[in-house]
């Protein structure tokens, strides 16, 4: 079946051009051609009323099954297996409602998350395409236990990679590093947890499938060890300098620095004392590192961060908000959460272009004008089916 969407303003291609009086066609979940407006019948219309078509949003960083609330882990350790699933699905729900039509998800316990991409690409239930590592790979009593494959050493970081490739990962997530939440001791923020060697085992391995490889990496160690051992992107990346950042742009590792989530942990009172007072120490220095280094040629993709204390499941625009406070520039952030994103994922998505997916977000107002008009949202298409449409 064919479908068009007619009587829209488009943000068409790499540079979100604004071009009027044209419209969009599709057919199996792909774009398949743009024209000017006509008259010719398709299966399916849909009428943009003189919105503005945008490509649907990309969260490259999210925990689909945590709540968003003050301390999530305290919530997942009340809640059990089932429990957990509902809520991953319901906030699947959540996501296309706000134009997020992708999200990358790198931590889940148990697994769920894979789970559930299963049950989207299936049509069992309603939600965006999630690209997910499952549990992710940690050193013994390293960051986030709760939801970790513990590997200790090459042939057990080895193993971890196809463990997770077999359960159906689509992307693997290491954590380099300590972290900010998540445990009340035993761990520093900027300490270096896996190795160079552990974590090269794991980037050969993950490439040799053909799957990207995200390294949570706040210390500089962890950051440098991450780009030599070959992932494909840092997130979070607080102690960025000099030499980091030609690492980066010499071996092409894009950079999600989840700005937003580091300043709600640090400022949201009903968060645990420790992860405030850890973020407090770092938050300046991520800012800082971000507004010397957003210029130079590396991809900067958006990431939210989406479930962690204080951050809702439709946070990728407040991580654009955080973004743009120092890009100053309204297309070149919204292209941090579409063109920037898919390019990021290796995927042909984020792009109202011909052979791209056919995910859109119809939206009364202009996001060029104010990033604000996000918030517009009149209707969601996810692979050309219409998932969501404002009462």
């Amino acid at each position: 079946m064919n479908g068009v969407i007619r009587n829209v303003n488009i943000l068409y291609g790499t540079n979100l051009d604004l071009i009027e009086e044209h419209e969009v066609w599709f057919q199996n979940g792909k774009i398949t051609n743009i024209t000017p407006n006509s008259k010719h019948k398709a299966n399916v219309v849909i009428d943009g009323n003189k919105g503005y078509l945008i490509p649907g949003l990309i969260d490259l960083h999210v925990h689909m099954m945590w709540d968003g609330s003050e301390d999530p882990v305290s919530m997942t350790e009340q809640e059990g297996y089932e429990q957990m699933m509902i809520r991953a699905v319901a906030n699947g729900h959540h996501y296309l409602e706000h134009g997020i039509t992708t999200v990358r998800d790198i931590g889940s316990i148990d697994d769920i998350s894979i789970h559930i991409a299963k049950a989207i690409r299936r049509g069992i239930v309603k939600g965006p395409e999630v690209i997910t590592s499952g549990k992710t790979l940690t050193m013994t009593g390293g960051h986030d236990p709760f939801w970790a494959s513990f590997v200790d050493g090459e042939e057990q970081a080895l193993k971890g990679v196809r463990e997770q490739i077999y359960k159906g990962a689509t992307v693997i997530k290491v954590s380099a590093s300590g972290g900010v939440y998540g445990r009340s001791e035993g761990e520093s923020a900027g300490q270096s947890e896996l190795s160079l060697q552990e974590l090269t085992v794991i980037c050969n391995e993950a490439h040799k499938f053909g799957l990207t490889v995200a390294s949570h990496a706040i210390g500089r160690e962890s950051i440098k060890n991450s780009i030599l051992a070959g992932v494909d992107t840092i997130e979070h990346g607080h102690y960025m300098d000099d030499e980091l950042m030609n690492l980066m742009e010499e071996h092409k590792v894009a950079w999600n620095p989840t700005l937003y989530v580091y300043r709600q942990v640090a400022q949201h009172q009903g968060v645990p004392e420790y992860a405030r007072a850890k973020a407090r120490e770092i938050v300046k220095i991520h800012d800082a590192a971000f507004k010397k280094y957003y210029k130079r040629n590396i991809l900067i993709g958006a990431g939210s961060d989406a479930g962690s204390p204080g951050v809702s499941h439709h946070a990728l625009k407040d991580e654009m908000y955080a973004l743009n406070e120092t890009i100053q520039d309204n297309m070149e952030t919204l292209k941090t959460a579409t063109v920037t994103a898919g390019e990021i994922l290796k995927r042909k998505t984020g792009m109202i272009s011909e052979g791209y997916v056919a995910d859109f977000v119809i939206l009364q107002e202009n996001p060029l004008d104010n990033l604000k008009n996000l918030d517009s949202v009149r209707e969601v298409i996810a692979k050309g089916e219409s998932v969501y449409v404002k009462k």
